[in-house]
């Protein structure tokens, strides 16, 4: 079983139309079916109970006259299941599909509902209930600035606000924007608007960056600032994630760089953990938190310098009280190395293969003794330390699985697999 959703074929990237029906999550994300070449996107779609076992129920959406199916959201309405998707062809639109069995969808007659301003990228609806100004809200990408609208009916959209000109600290195109709002710890209401960036090559390809602040129903101000940008994962590898419709913020990205993806092993596409989501006061301010969702996991086993790594799936839990260095190695001589040195988390894969990997640092936002999650499946690592305001997602390509465990004597570990 995978704990990270994989297409049974496929190339696979974004995630779109992410929605819980009260019953079952459903996962549709931009598909080329064959062989994992990145080609014409479709969207797939699968459901779980547990945001854990995916099963696949195919391809939902495909490419027509308007175009490509790019990315977009979904939501639940009079008994139907609603996707609002970019048509990318000659130029990029938004338009509407809709289904009555959550499975089978009819594109909307008319499209596209939103015609192109005469933009090159003008993309990724993700809509949201507007309970502030009645009816529908959406936040879409729109080149160099998000722009907000609303709808009573899903079919007629105005603007009514934007943001982000002087606001984006990472520069470049927007894309997959989220919106959506989380109790603080002091009990006020925060609201959370986070956008993908992929030409941030100077953070190590894509990133996602995210603004605290409010909303008022027709835009959203940034009111609580930080000298440098807010990102939603310390790795290279979590990118266009968003959050589940009529649930409390749950996220699932996709494991993947734009900055490399050509020379990954075809078919290794797969999606993130999905991860909840809370605020946390750290001593540089109010800040996201993510915790992931796994398994029920056997009984922990203590773990040591050199014992032996499960081969597939596993969480490593490790203590220390300060800084410290670990490692999963294999007899090829790759390693993975993370940890904490100097007040800085970091994720080493510059000796995990041939890919040009690097290394990526942050600091602690935290104080006092640490506590690090490894969670590991096959070809990913998730990193999660300080209550969750550390989260790093990174893909690993070693030539043969990693064996081994390297730990520093100041730390103690616990290896847990998932129980039978």
């Amino acid at each position: 079983m995978n704990w990270h959703y994989t297409p049974p074929s496929g190339w696979i990237n974004d995630p779109n139309g992410l929605l819980f029906d009260g019953t079952a999550w459903h996962l549709f994300a931009q598909h080329t079916p064959g062989n994992g070449e990145c080609g014409p996107k479709h969207w797939i779609h699968a459901v779980s109970e547990d945001l854990l076992r995916w099963r696949d129920l195919g391809v939902a959406l495909a490419p027509e006259a308007l175009g490509e199916i790019w990315s977009g959201s979904a939501v639940t309405h009079g008994g139907q299941m609603i996707a609002m998707y970019t048509h990318h062809g000659e130029c990029e639109q938004q338009s509407l599909a809709f289904s009555d069995d959550g499975i089978h969808f009819t594109p909307y007659a008319q499209n596209p509902v939103i015609t192109n301003p005469g933009l090159q990228d003008f993309r990724d609806p993700k809509v949201f209930r507007n309970e502030l100004a009645g009816g529908w809200g959406m936040v879409l990408a729109a080149g160099d600035e998000l722009r907000f609208y609303r709808s009573a009916d899903l079919l007629q959209w105005e603007q009514t606000g934007a943001f982000g000109k002087k606001e984006n600290q990472m520069g470049g195109v927007f894309e997959c924007p989220d919106l959506f709002h989380l109790p603080a710890p002091d009990g006020s209401d925060v609201w959370v608007l986070s956008a993908s960036m992929g030409i941030a090559a100077a953070l190590g390809g894509c990133k996602m960056q995210y603004f605290l602040g409010t909303f008022d129903g027709e835009t959203f101000h940034q009111t609580i600032l930080s000298p440098t940008p807010l990102l939603m994962d310390f790795g290279a590898d979590n990118y266009a994630a968003i959050a589940f419709f009529d649930a409390e913020p749950v996220q699932i990205g996709w494991a993947g760089n734009w900055a490399y993806t050509d020379r990954v092993p075809l078919g290794s596409g797969c999606m993130t953990l999905a991860r909840r989501l809370s605020l946390v006061q750290t001593k540089q301010g109010l800040r996201l938190a993510w915790q992931p969702v796994l398994p029920v996991l056997d009984a922990p086993i203590a773990a040591k310098n050199g014992c032996a790594l499960p081969e597939e799936s596993f969480v490593l839990d490790i203590t220390a009280p300060g800084d410290f260095s670990a490692a999963l190695v294999n007899d090829a001589g790759e390693r993975f190395a993370f940890g904490c040195a100097a007040g800085m988390f970091f994720a080493d894969r510059t000796g995990t293969g041939a890919l040009p990997f690097s290394r990526t640092e942050q600091i602690r936002l935290t104080d006092g003794p640490i506590t690090m999650r490894l969670v590991f499946e096959r070809t990913i690592a998730e990193l999660y330390a300080d209550v969750g305001t550390y989260a790093c997602t990174t893909r690993l390509f070693p030539a043969q699985p990693y064996t081994h465990l390297e730990l520093t004597d100041e730390c103690s570990a616990k290896i847990m697999v998932e129980r039978p």
